[in-house]
């Protein structure tokens, strides 16, 4: 069975935990915020939890995936992903959320980097870049059932969603632990040191990587703002449309389904955004990757702020989506920006890193931006929020004229 292949398993292992995701998604702010009666600052002190965990337990867990497997990361991590929403949607409380958020997240950080590092390693690094931008199609399409079924489940009751995902995510972890290969991983030599000195010494070799490749550095940084425009944005979005804006009920709508129908339409555009990156960005082009990263931000920037101050439903719902069409493929051009520039050895490490690095600035970030819209309302904290993506602009122009020299080496 193991002959299903790498490249088919990663596949197959991105549609399924799209599917998953876009289940709890669709219902998770819904959940929170009328089930569980979650106000703004909450909200924020959830995905301040979710960043602590990040923070802490990202780049150990990236050091020891390193050491010993990434399929190994790949498949603990999902197990726990999956825990943790049940441990959510088990009960509507504050405390479940909390306690939920935070044994999810634990298992993100071990499966987060590992598995980009793993089928980096399995295809070769001159061929991963097509696979990764071929793994978020399939992720957009294979989100759109679990859109349907977050409809139907959600509609009954609000935590049925969250709970089978988490079923199917533990389930995903048992097959994989069965059919995923790793014959291409060399783990990092030991030598005489514990784990705990390799992961001291990991740090550093990777440490000195970003010293030596400005490039990394930059994008480290880029993480930062971006990162910090994230934790206020996907925590408040669903937040500003109820508070603001009354649902039309054409159709029998209600906000359940309407959630649905906005979680449909994320999934399309991404699928659409991603498109346009596949067919215009050479994968193997730092220029083309750093231009197209460049487009996408400046483009993110200019619909959030058209989002938040919208008047009108339909107004907002199409800044919204536009919004969505500018992300979709930032995420996946960073991460084939890194590869460009990372050595085998240290490849989840410094995947991981960035993310630790993007987890301390959501957790300096998210509380100010929730505390900002508790007060002053979500419209301000949208603005401000979009405004927090311009260094990253100027950090993209600042890099540009180096990215043609380091393609002709």
């Amino acid at each position: 069975m193991r002959k299903l292949g790498a490249y088919a398993i990663y596949l197959g292992m991105s549609g399924t935990t799209s599917l998953c995701f876009s289940m709890v998604f669709t219902i998770e702010m819904v959940y929170q915020i009328k089930a569980v009666g979650l106000n703004p600052l909450q909200l924020m002190i959830v995905g301040t939890v979710l960043q602590c965990v990040h923070l802490l337990c990202q780049t150990p867990m990236g050091i020891l995936a390193d050491m010993y497997s990434r399929r190994l990361a790949a498949v603990t991590g999902l197990f726990l992903i999956g825990a943790g929403y049940w441990v959510e949607g088990a009960q509507a409380t504050f405390t479940a959320v909390l306690a939920g958020t935070a044994i999810g997240a634990f298992g993100y950080t071990i499966v987060s980097g590992a598995d980009a590092a793993w089928i980096a390693d399995e295809l070769g690094a001159d061929r991963v870049g097509q696979a990764y931008l071929r793994a978020a199609q399939v992720g957009a399409l294979a989100g759109l059932p679990g859109i349907a079924i977050s409809a139907v489940l959600g509609s009954t009751r609000l935590n049925l969603p969250i709970l089978l995902a988490g079923s199917v995510f533990i389930g995903l972890s048992v097959v994989l632990a069965l059919l995923m290969p790793e014959e291409h991983f060399s783990p990092l030599p030991r030598g005489d040191r514990s784990p705990w000195q390799q992961i001291g010494h990991t740090t550093r070799a990777s440490l000195r990587i970003i010293r030596l490749r400005p490039a990394l550095l930059t994008i480290l940084a880029i993480a930062v703002f971006s990162s910090a425009f994230s934790a206020g944005f996907d925590r408040l979005w669903s937040f500003h449309l109820l508070a603001h804006f009354t649902f039309p009920t054409t159709g029998g709508l209600n906000v359940v389904k309407w959630f649905a129908v906005i979680e449909a339409g994320i999934n399309v555009m991404s699928l659409c955004g991603i498109e346009v990156a596949k067919r215009l960005v050479k994968a193997d082009n730092r220029r083309a990757v750093v231009w197209a990263s460049f487009v996408a931000d400046a483009a993110t920037l200019a619909c959030v702020v058209g989002f938040a101050l919208a008047g009108q439903f339909i107004v907002a719902l199409a800044a919204f989506w536009l919004t969505v069409v500018a992300r979709s493929p930032r995420g996946v051009l960073q991460t084939i920006w890194m590869n460009l520039d990372l050595e085998p050895g240290v490849r989840a490490t410094i995947l991981s890193l960035q993310a630790q690095v993007g987890a301390l600035a959501g957790i300096a970030g998210g509380p100010i931006l929730g505390a900002v819209a508790t007060n002053y309302g979500t419209r301000a904290a949208l603005v401000l929020a979009a405004a927090l993506l311009a260094p990253a602009l100027l950090l993209y122009r600042k890099w540009l004229p180096r990215t043609q020299a380091a393609d002709q080496l």
